[in-house]
């Protein structure tokens, strides 16, 4: 598993599912079977050209991941949206 922080990469010696278990779920969301978010980077959401949601981080790079359908309701909830 690799971890994204800072613009940097580091190897992570856990599952995803053993991350998501061991992050604090009122800073981190889990939203797509390969991706957890920090909700403090989260800077705003908006709709895929696909019809699905994309969360729009607060990087320099103002980077576009994708959320799972199955995970929107979750994100929102955390987001208070």
């Amino acid at each position: 598993t690799y971890a994204v922080s800072g613009g940097r990469e580091f190897v992570v010696d856990q599952t995803l599912a053993q991350l998501d278990a061991d992050l604090d779920p009122r800073r981190f969301v889990r939203i797509h079977r390969s991706t957890i978010v920090h909700l403090a980077f989260v800077q705003e959401l908006h709709p895929d050209v696909d019809g699905g949601l994309l969360v729009r981080l607060k990087d320099e790079a103002r980077t576009d991941l994708p959320v799972s359908r199955d995970r929107v309701r979750v994100l929102k909830e955390r987001l208070g949206v």
